[in-house]
């Protein structure tokens, strides 16, 4: 599989899901609703090798609804290629489940988005991550 075929599976499995697709100097960006994380998330690793999560970026729209963007970046190393999930969380919802049991190194990622967010929201729970001050 190349990694333009995977993005086209991610397309038509998740037809309904994908909210918007962008490309970006080669890569893509897709967004969800954040009820389809998990889902999504399982199937891009294991349907579509992105078996690398390099960050999980969280981003505080204070004053807009909805207030939390959240980005997944994704990478395949068999297929050399690089992914985006993006999803929305409003100030009411505040929270996103963990993909920890997913990819192990979100762990670290979740703590961190925890620990700069935690005096407005949690933004990132989950029965599976143990949400700590990090550092």
């Amino acid at each position: 599989m190349i990694a333009q075929e995977a993005l086209a599976s991610l397309s038509k499995s998740f037809e309904g899901k994908i909210e918007g697709k962008t490309e970006f100097r080669g890569e893509t960006t897709c967004t969800i609703a954040a009820s389809d994380l998990r889902e999504i998330a399982r199937f891009c690793r294991d349907e579509l090798s992105f078996d690398y999560l390099l960050d999980i970026t969280s981003i505080d729209n204070f004053g807009e609804e909805p207030r939390f963007e959240i980005a997944y970046e994704l990478y395949s190393m068999a297929l050399a290629a690089h992914l985006r999930l993006k999803l929305k969380v409003s100030e009411e919802v505040g929270a996103v489940d963990t993909v920890s049991d997913i990819w192990p190194t979100a762990n670290w990622h979740e703590r961190e988005i925890y620990d700069m967010s935690r005096t407005s929201t949690g933004v990132v729970s989950g029965e599976s991550v143990t949400l700590r001050i990090g550092l």
